[in-house]
């Protein structure tokens, strides 16, 4: 038995799901070919297509995987996953963030068998067995969008946004090309004598301890 294909979560979380899988899989496939929209809701819908009213709860994932934001408007996440060569590390992220509990749990959550992933989401909607197994099936069906292998989990993404920060701040710090030489005028007021071993003593010292090299 699989002790640890019980989830530990405490709150009711609002997974979303939608009952036909294949509308989803069919909008996701759709997006780098529709472009952007100014806001896709349950309104605009059926101007790309999707009329149905099975076809809404569209909406309510994408903004779940924060492709859109709460006004329906796209978001960086959806531009970007319109880029075929990055879209499936695009979708990894996201998911790791929006399921982000679940990634707790199993840090390979697209790699669960059904009952593990049925026993995380139980605990979290006070629905019926076919509701458990649609968030799954809902999950797998943009996993299959995902490269998990590619994409970072949340810590070391923040990693590697400090580093990239590190990196930028050095690079604003003024920097003198190779082969630049920076001249240095000193000014002296010597003193007035006769004594020309003053003067002998003056350029020593200037010489050790101003022009040397080492």
């Amino acid at each position: 038995m699989n002790l640890i294909g019980t989830s530990s979560v405490s709150i009711m979380v609002d997974y979303p799901y939608i009952n036909n899988t294949g509308r989803l899989r069919s909008f996701l496939e759709s997006i780098p070919k529709i472009g952007v929209p100014d806001k896709i809701n349950t309104n605009t819908l059926p101007k790309l297509g999707y009329k149905s009213k099975n076809d809404r709860p569209i909406v309510k994932i994408l903004k779940f995987i924060r492709f859109i934001d709460e006004k329906g408007v796209p978001t960086q996440n959806y531009i970007n996953f319109r880029d075929t060569s990055k879209a499936k590390v695009v979708m990894a992220n996201a998911l790791r963030k929006a399921y982000s509990e679940l990634f707790k749990l199993y840090p390979d959550a697209y790699k669960q068998n059904d009952e593990n992933l049925k026993n995380f989401f139980r605990p979290t909607t006070k629905a019926g067995e076919q509701v458990v197994i649609r968030m799954v099936d809902t999950f797998k069906v943009l996993c299959s969008f995902a490269d998990f292998e590619k994409s970072l989990p949340e810590t070391e993404i923040k990693d590697e946004e400090s580093k990239r920060k590190k990196r930028e701040e050095i690079k604003g710090v003024p920097r003198l090309p190779s082969g630049v030489t920076i001249n240095i005028n000193i000014q002296l007021a010597l003193p007035a004598t006769d004594d020309a071993s003053v003067y002998d003593k003056i350029f020593k010292a200037l010489k050790e301890h101003l022009l040397s090299r080492s």
